[in-house]
This record gives C-alpha cells, sequence and structure tokens, in this order.
C-alpha cells in the first residue's frame, strides 16, 4: 500500500459515512449534466465519422493531436486527463470503431502508452459497443493501414486472467510492429480486458478497480482507458486513481462533486450515472476499511461500524451489489 495520510483518510471516510448514499445521488443528480463553461468541439463536430455516439462530444481542450504517416486527420475522440502526479496520467477515449482501428494503434504508439485498459466488451446486450482491434487468440496477429510507412501490425504474444481473484480480467500481451524513419521498430503493450463490468451499471466487485491500478501504476507513459463512449465506466477508474493520489498528496478531497467536475473538465461526461458515483466511493470505503481494515480500523469506533454496515446496505439497495 502506497503511503496515505491517516487524517486525510479518516476525514474523507467520516465524511462519506456521515453524508450517506441517499444524499451521495442527490450530490450526483444535482451535477449530472453538467459541463465546464465554453468548451468548444469543433474537431468532434467537424468529423462526425470517426464519432462512436453524436451525443458525446471530444472537446478540443486537451484532445489528442494525432500525427501518423498514412493518416491525413489528426482527429481521434480521446482527451488527456491530468491527476496531481501527472500532467497525461491518462488517456480517456471511446471504444474504436472500424474507421478508427488505425488511428487508436497509432495513439498508442505516439504517445508511448505501455498499457491499454478496456472495460467494456465488443458487443453488450447485443448491441455493438467496440471493435475487435486487437487479435484475441495467442499468435494470431492483425494489420491495420496499407501505406508501407504506417502500417500496425499487432500480434498477441501471451494472455492470461490478472489473477485468482481477478480472473475476469484477461490481459494479453502484445506487440506493435512498425516503422519509424524508414527503419523497423517493435514495441510491446499490455492489454488488461475488464469482461463484466456492465454497461452503466457496476461491477459486483469491489477491490478489481484498484488491482488494476496497482498493475499499472509504474507506468511512464499515458495509460490508455476506454469503454465504448470512454466516459461512464472510464471516467470511474480515473476519478478512482484521482482520488487516491490527491489523499497521497495529502490535499483535500472532501468536495467529491468539486473532483467531478475538474476531471469533467479534462473529458466531457465523464462518470454517467449515480451508479458510477456510488461505486467510486464503494471501492475506496473496502480499499480502507476491509483490505486495510487493521490500519484504519479506529475510524469503525464509536458508532462507525454501524454507520458503514448502513452505508453498504444502501449500496446494495441502490445498486444491487455489495
Amino acid at each position: 500500500m502506497r503511503y496515505l495520510a491517516g487524517a486525510t483518510v479518516s476525514t474523507w471516510v467520516n465524511r462519506v459515512l456521515d453524508t450517506g448514499v441517499p444524499k451521495l445521488i442527490i450530490e450526483f443528480r444535482q451535477l449530472a449534466r453538467w459541463r465546464p463553461e465554453n468548451m468548444t468541439a469543433k474537431a468532434f463536430m467537424e468529423n462526425r465519422p470517426l464519432n462512436r455516439y453524436t451525443d458525446v462530444p471530444c472537446q478540443d481542450a486537451r484532445r489528442v493531436i494525432l500525427k501518423w504517416p498514412g493518416i491525413d486527420n489528426d482527429y481521434i475522440h480521446a482527451n488527456y486527463v491530468a491527476t496531481p502526479s501527472k500532467d497525461h496520467h491518462f488517456i480517456c477515449t471511446q471504444g474504436p470503431l472500424q474507421t478508427t482501428l488505425q488511428a487508436f494503434w497509432a495513439m498508442v504508439i505516439q504517445e508511448k502508452s505501455e498499457y491499454v485498459l478496456m472495460l467494456c466488451n465488443t458487443v453488450e446486450c447485443d448491441k455493438n459497443k467496440c471493435e475487435q482491434y486487437w487479435p484475441h487468440e495467442v499468435g494470431d496477429s492483425m494489420v491495420f493501414g496499407e501505406d508501407n510507412e504506417g502500417k500496425i501490425v499487432v500480434t498477441n504474444l501471451e494472455a492470461s486472467p490478472m489473477s485468482e481473484e481477478d480472473y475476469f480480467v484477461r490481459v494479453c500481451k502484445l506487440k506493435l510492429d512498425y516503422k519509424d524513419s524508414g527503419k523497423d521498430v517493435s514495441t510491446n503493450i499490455l492489454h488488461f480486458h475488464w469482461e463484466n463490468w456492465p454497461d452503466r451499471g457496476v461491477p459486483a466487485t469491489k477491490l478489481t478497480a484498484i488491482n488494476l491500478l496497482a498493475k499499472v501504476r509504474n507506468s511512464t507513459g499515458p495509460i490508455i482507458v476506454h469503454c465504448s463512449a470512454g466516459i461512464g465506466r472510464t471516467g470511474t477508474i480515473v476519478a478512482i486513481s484521482y482520488v487516491t493520489e490527491k489523499m497521497q498528496a495529502g490535499e483535500d478531497c472532501l468536495a467529491m462533486n468539486d473532483l467531478l467536475k475538474e476531471i469533467r473538465t479534462q473529458r466531457i461526461g465523464s462518470i454517467q450515472n449515480e451508479y458510477q458515483y456510488l461505486y467510486v466511493h464503494r471501492v475506496l470505503l473496502a480499499y480502507f476499511l476491509e483490505k486495510y481494515r487493521s490500519r484504519f480500523e479506529h475510524i469503525l469506533e464509536g458508532g462507525g461500524e454501524e454507520k458503514y454496515q448502513q452505508w453498504c446496505a444502501d449500496y446494495k439497495k441502490a445498486t444491487g451489489c455489495d
């Protein structure tokens, strides 16, 4: 466990328990449609065929500018998102379309990303949510682009569950072959596919998000995160990382609604509904009060345990999950 100031954690946990699930739901609903003032999305409007959803804009501020041989357009539906530790800690993006497959991998290479986190399935509820943009089976390869200089070949080198506990997160080691100034270049990345996180819902597991973020903690390049639209499940993961980093820096995290605004200022629409907002809190409560209970047990004294159990019961009533 990375260092977390006990006082910062205690203050945050007590605020969440005292607020309770019903008020957190109200807190989110008051910001459900919040967007930053003077937000522009000119590139989004000019590149409609490259957008998965017409009602999920990609703001011009902090959008990734693509520069790749054989791709004339610099647009991809992706934004940099900062955390207290890094300005370009994450790239939040939509699930690739058939028309953006090469652009997606070009972005991975251009940004020197080492990790891709996929939080959706290609098909959900009989609807196409994301193209199959990586070779699923070990030994298989996929080729993107026809231009010799800009062509990218992706090969699946190996695949395994993230852990025995988080067996539903499939990790693939992928090799990317491409040319740089005429020279053949290869690089490897890890692709994490969380296979059972329901669209607009919450996972049944509480600590998988923390475990996943721990796996990519030492990334030197931006961590690429996507679901289908690149805002709901994607924004939820980013928010969990954001809160823990602020706590590690000893910064105030009490105004979670302001934190939501901070993330949405960079990626419009992040965290789509109240269930995802609650899940951010649920994950962090489980992290502090269950996984590291011995360290933070003092929080549960003097009626704290009863408050926590009531909070968990209300969460289950709201989401259907523990």
